[in-house]
């Protein structure tokens, strides 16, 4: 089995100047595979509304006003590249968006497809004829229907829930599903469940040894998973500032300790960026900057049934 190098990126939430960092580092790092873990889309709608001549937008507690066409395209790229979806929107649509839940879920499920399918069409020209393939799955904040654009994409491959035989023969299982989270999440599932996926794709890998696990939430009470405790009594909830809680999956946990795979690639806890051990499985997580339109992720370079070695990067 030749050896492999690939690289990890994960919690992108739709920022644009993030996915094409990602792009280039495949290069720069001359990796054979590249992996984007979940959570693609972002989490906000910025509305983009006209006052008289000026197009003015606010966010990140800051108003920006356009008066010309060059100016509009700056505001639009930084609420871009932070992971936000700009919306040109009448102040009709901003008052419907405020009172009508479901034309408002309607709206980010477009941009954010919008912004999915985008993505597919950066990849080729940047990495036609390298040789470099592209895996993807979608993370617990993902609506189920961003698995359309990518399963129609022709550039990059979507791993979820199925056995990959990746460069260098590894095997990697892939799900974007999670563990219950208190922000109640499109792909939260109860941890029974989620073994019971684990464990299903698992079973189904010939050489457990020189496998991957490339599943969203880290394991639980790790040095992947330390995240900032919340108070579920308010909605939405509150940070308990100084308090630390674990974030992870009792059901990731279990399922690496039991069929230890040579590797695994997690994220969700954005500040838990690290490397751990469970047995004799090298547990990674690179964390996440996406608003500042940081790339993190991480190198590992493989052979049969050892990771030789890893590097960390952000830029």
């Amino acid at each position: 089995m030749e050896r492999v190098r690939l690289l990890f990126a994960t919690d992108l939430h739709g920022s644009k100047k993030g996915f094409l960092k990602f792009l280039k580092a495949l290069k720069l790092y001359k990796v054979n595979i590249g992996i984007v873990g979940g959570d693609l889309t972002g989490k906000l709608i910025i509305p983009v509304t006209k006052q008289g001549d000026v197009s003015v937008a606010e966010f990140n507690g800051r108003r920006y006003s356009a008066a010309s066409e060059a100016d509009l395209k700056q505001v639009v790229t930084m609420i871009e590249d932070s992971g936000y979806y700009p919306f040109l929107a009448s102040h009709e649509d901003v008052e419907r968006m405020a009172s009508d839940s479901q034309f408002n879920e309607s709206v980010f499920k477009r941009l954010a497809a919008e912004r999915l399918s985008e993505w597919t069409e950066l990849v080729k020209p940047r990495l036609e004829g390298t040789g470099i393939k592209v895996y993807v799955t979608g993370g617990n904040d993902d609506y189920l229907e961003m698995d359309d654009v990518l399963t129609a994409s022709d550039s990059m491959i979507f791993a979820e829930s199925k056995v990959e035989i990746i460069e260098g023969g590894h095997e990697m299982i892939s799900t974007g599903y999670s563990n219950i989270t208190p922000w109640k999440c499109p792909r939260d599932i109860a941890e029974d469940e989620l073994y019971s996926r684990i464990e299903d794709m698992a079973k189904k890998v010939t050489d457990l040894k020189s496998a991957i696990f490339n599943i969203h939430p880290p394991p639980a009470d790790t040095a992947l998973d330390r995240c900032t405790k919340l108070d579920t009594s308010f909605d939405p909830p509150r940070p308990l500032i100084g308090q630390e809680a674990s974030g992870g999956s009792t059901a990731v946990r279990k399922a690496i300790e039991t069929f230890q795979p040579l590797a695994s690639l997690h994220g969700h806890i954005h500040e838990s960026r690290g490397v751990d051990r469970l047995g004799r499985t090298l547990c990674f997580n690179p964390g996440s900057e996406y608003t500042e339109g940081v790339l993190r992720g991480v190198v590992l370079n493989l052979s049969k049934e050892k990771v030789d070695s890893y590097q960390f990067l952000s830029g």
